[in-house]
């Protein structure tokens, strides 16, 4: 992706206290619970990293959970300074220091466990997009881990080693996708494991750093969904078709697996609850997703597909939220004229509705009731 320079103007409130010197651009999580976020280090010593075959597979994940007692701990950065000028380049914006809304190493909150939901982002994308919608599904009493694809988007690990994207011979090309797809896949089955550890009172992090207190007794990984956005959502379907341990998925702008070779969430179809959210600009262009049309073919579980009026493909993301009003026209290839806010609210709103319906089996959610948005459709 390569976007006209924009200048990136801090527009919201001033940070007080002893919280790091930044600006907080990202809307305020809905829930009620306080957020608090630690990094951890994953090695799977079992694996040779595909893109390294030198190397054993290792993940950066970031989990976000509901937290106790935020007082003493520092708000978290949106990003390190070591990421900044990756970020400025790839997108050609300028970046101030940017906070989260969450809090880094707080205990985490008694009265679990609570649900865990899987984050994978787009190709060639960092987990730091799905920040904002990390933070307001912790507030709402999930456990939250957005999940890094190595070498296929830029990672920094501890000790301020930054591994960049593998080259690419021959450009971004199926057999690519499959492999990183083919990654992606069994990383999520690691990281699962990994969950597993730190639920059993294990500290899987490479280097033996200190986790939150209480996180391992916040994990119920006895319900579990993953959400993703375009290439992640894609992730998302087929971990879902996979893996049993995972019970729903959202899929957010993107394609489902359509072949043996390349994924087969469609061909196949899944028996657990699937919920895909279209832009409004995939549906101006007819059906740019065939594999869709497989999926709601063969999958016996629960299925919707919603589509969000006047939206584009990155606004299931965190993009939006960083890019002035003024500089908007520039990126309305990547965001649509939906208002940022109104974007973020909905995503956020019919995410969390459908891990409260199948994770928690609420059944007065926003799901199951015609919408009452009239950026909402349902397509099928």
């Amino acid at each position: 992706m390569c976007l006209s320079a924009v200048a990136l103007v801090a527009g919201s409130a001033a940070v007080a206290g002893s919280d790091p010197i930044g600006v907080t651009v990202l809307p305020r999580p809905d829930g009620p619970h306080r957020v608090g976020e630690t990094v951890v280090h994953l090695v799977d010593s079992a694996r040779e990293d595909p893109f390294h075959p030198d190397r054993q597979r290792e993940l950066m994940v970031s989990v976000f959970y509901p937290a106790e007692a935020v007082e003493g701990h520092p708000r978290a950065h949106y990003l390190s300074t070591a990421l900044i000028p990756d970020m400025e380049e790839r997108f050609g914006l300028e970046i101030p220091g940017l906070l989260t809304n969450s809090y880094t190493g707080a205990p985490a909150l008694a009265g679990g466990p609570y649900p865990v939901i899987l984050y994978s982002p787009g190709a060639g994308d960092t987990r730091i997009y799905g920040t904002g919608l990390a933070e307001d599904l912790a507030s709402r009493g999930y456990v939250v881990v957005t999940v890094d694809p190595t070498y296929e988007s830029t990672v920094e690990f501890p000790g301020g080693r930054v591994e960049r994207p593998a080259p690419l011979p021959g450009g971004f090309d199926r057999d690519i996708r499959k492999k990183f797809i083919a990654a992606r896949l069994l990383d999520i089955r690691f990281v699962l494991d990994s969950l597993a550890r730190i639920a059993g009172g294990d500290n899987p992090d490479a280097g033996h750093r200190a986790l939150p207190a209480g996180l391992d007794h916040a994990l119920d990984l006895e319900r579990v969904g993953m959400v993703g956005h375009s290439s992640g959502g894609y992730t998302a379907v087929e971990s879902l078709h996979d893996d049993r341990r995972i019970d729903a998925a959202v899929d957010l702008d993107g394609q489902i697996g359509v072949d043996e070779e390349f994924g087969r969430a469609a061909a196949e179809g899944v028996d657990r609850p699937v919920l895909v959210m279209t832009s409004g600009q995939i549906e101006e262009v007819g059906d740019a997703n065939p594999s869709l049309a497989a999926f709601w073919t063969n999958a016996t579980g629960w299925k919707r597909q919603l589509t969000l009026r006047d939206s584009a493909h990155y606004d299931y993301t965190d993009f939006p939220a960083l890019v002035p009003a003024i500089a908007r026209p520039a990126v309305a290839r990547y965001i649509g004229p939906i208002a940022a806010d109104r974007a973020t609210s909905l995503v956020r709103t019919y995410v969390a509705a459908m891990f409260d319906k199948f994770l928690r089996d609420r059944t007065d959610t926003p799901l199951d009731r015609q919408p009452a948005e009239p950026e909402i459709v349902v397509t099928r």
